[in-house]
């Protein structure tokens, strides 16, 4: 422990505003977690299966309330298509009502994951800036100071330069990995609410033409 308070101190001014963006990431990857794991958590196969039977059965407003009652993504956009059908609105108004709800959705799942991108490179950036802030005090050292002051002082730049960097490392890493895979998980959780769309529009047009 105190030689992580030692390494931090001895990195100066720049370790705070990494320290920040570090903080920030934190913060936006145990949200977008518990958005994406818990909240979109659902069972797309399983929920299409139970509101085509619901509906074919003549239970569709039963197979809304069931949507309704979930409160993720994919089951707004399948409840938005059986009000839709149960108005006995046309095909394509059906279809505008669930672009509609997905204009509305889609933005959500994918909100706030490229900052994580943005504070990868903020905390890369300002490592490299200790670093020259380091340098320079170090290099100046050598040329203006007291001889008897020299090696701490050029110590001590050193250690600006190499803590922030390194620093500006350790949190930019795991920034960019959780940028990736999350980006990943919006994308998976998009293709499934496609899917699920259209799987559910064709059952419903099929319907009124039987």
């Amino acid at each position: 422990m105190n030689e992580m308070i030692r390494y931090f101190q001895d990195g100066g001014f720049w370790m705070y505003p990494i320290l920040a963006a570090s903080a920030f990431a934190v913060a936006i990857v145990l949200e977008r977690v518990v958005y994406y794991y818990i909240h979109c958590r659902v069972n797309a196969k399983a929920l299409l299966t139970e509101v085509t039977k619901l509906v074919r059965n003549g239970d569709a407003e039963k197979a809304r309330k069931l949507c309704a009652s979930m409160k993720n993504p994919l089951a707004q956009t399948v409840e938005a298509a059986i009000w839709h059908f149960i108005q006995n609105e046309s095909d394509q108004e059906i279809q505008n009502g669930v672009d509609e709800v997905g204009l509305r959705e889609l933005p959500r799942i994918q909100r706030r994951t490229h900052y994580l991108g943005l504070f990868a490179n903020m905390a890369t950036l300002l490592g490299l800036l200790g670093t020259i802030f380091g340098l320079q005090q170090a290099f100046g050292a050598i040329a203006t100071v007291d001889p008897s002051q020299k090696a701490s002082i050029l110590a001590h730049g050193i250690n600006v330069a190499m803590n922030t960097t390194s620093l500006g490392l350790i949190v930019a890493v795991p920034c960019m990995i959780a940028f990736s895979m999350l980006g990943a998980k919006a994308n998976s959780i998009i293709e499934e609410i496609d899917e699920s769309s259209v799987r559910l529009l064709n059952f419903l047009f099929s319907l009124r033409q039987e």
